[in-house]
């Protein structure tokens, strides 16, 4: 199994909940980003993430200049993806989905306690590979291992 994708290790509750405290789980222009290609334009989502509109184009102009490629074309009253925005809009959503499921892992709230990982679970295929399996919140990870 690749770290990337590995199913992390548990860890010591107060580390969770300093992180939700801080948000540090969440890289904001990730989610700028991406709320900017949804919705089409600046000016929608600045309205929706409750910021202004200079915020989130100075925002995803700081990502690109990070990342040394042009996501967006801007135009007078909409956004769309440059190729290389098509590819890192993948995995930005990616990144801030699992982003949300390592919040979840730490939620202090004992309502939220079915949310939490399950134990992956190893499962062998009738060609001998074998795959794990396991739950997060509502979703279900499957991972080819061998």
């Amino acid at each position: 199994m690749s770290a990337s994708t590995a199913v992390p290790a548990q860890v010591p509750a107060r580390w969770g909940l300093f992180l939700l405290k801080h948000n540090l789980l969440e890289d904001k222009r990730l989610r700028i980003f991406v709320t900017a290609v949804e919705c089409g334009n600046f000016t929608a989502a600045a309205r929706l993430l409750h910021i202004t509109q200079p915020s989130v184009s100075q925002n995803v102009a700081e990502l690109e200049r990070d990342l040394g490629a042009q996501l967006l074309v801007r135009n007078r009253n909409e956004v769309s993806l440059t190729e290389k925005g098509r590819q890192f809009y993948g995995y930005a959503r990616q990144i801030l989905h699992w982003y949300k499921v390592a919040q979840d892992a730490f939620r202090p709230n004992p309502a939220d306690l079915a949310r939490e990982a399950v134990k992956p679970a190893v499962l062998r295929l009738e060609d001998g590979r074998e795959v794990q399996v396991w739950a997060s919140g509502s979703d279900i990870h499957i991972e080819l291992l061998k």
